[in-house]
Parts: structure tokens; C-alpha cells; sequence
């Protein structure tokens, strides 16, 4: 099971693009590269995506198998 409501995937995608696209203008405030602020932020990662929807607020994951899965994928 994940944590993910009406959105899916999509509005966690793009919540977590948009928190990439506030640090990388943090970071173009704190620095003078300019590629920062200029260059879109990378895609999220599939095992990412995955490994957010089965997390709880307070880091804990939903079940014991998927904490499982989330090892074996942080592992590798």
C-alpha cells in the first residue's frame, strides 16, 4: 500500500520537483553560477518515487516488507 491520495504519482512528482527547483535557487542566490538557476533540476528517479509514497510523515515506512524493499534498493 502507498500514502499517495487523489494526486498519485504525478502531484508527488511534481511536489518534489518543485522542492528541488526552491534549493537549486538557494543555492544560484548563494553562489554566482548561474547554470544553477538557468539549468532545469534532473527527473526524479523511479525508486525515489516509490520509496516517498510508501513513507510516513515521520520517516517510517508503511509495512516491514516494503522497509525491506527500501534496503535493498538504498543498498544497491
Amino acid at each position: 500500500p502507498h500514502l499517495l491520495f487523489r494526486g498519485g504519482y504525478e502531484l508527488l512528482e511534481k511536489k518534489l520537483m518543485d522542492e528541488k527547483r526552491k534549493t537549486r535557487e538557494q543555492q544560484a542566490q548563494f553562489t554566482e553560477n548561474p547554470s544553477l538557476y538557468l539549468d532545469p533540476p534532473s527527473l526524479i528517479s523511479r525508486h525515489m518515487k516509490w520509496k516517498m509514497a510508501r513513507t510516513k510523515r515521520y520517516g517510517q515506512m508503511t509495512s516491514k516488507a516494503a522497509k525491506e524493499i527500501s534496503d535493498k534498493i538504498v543498498s544497491n
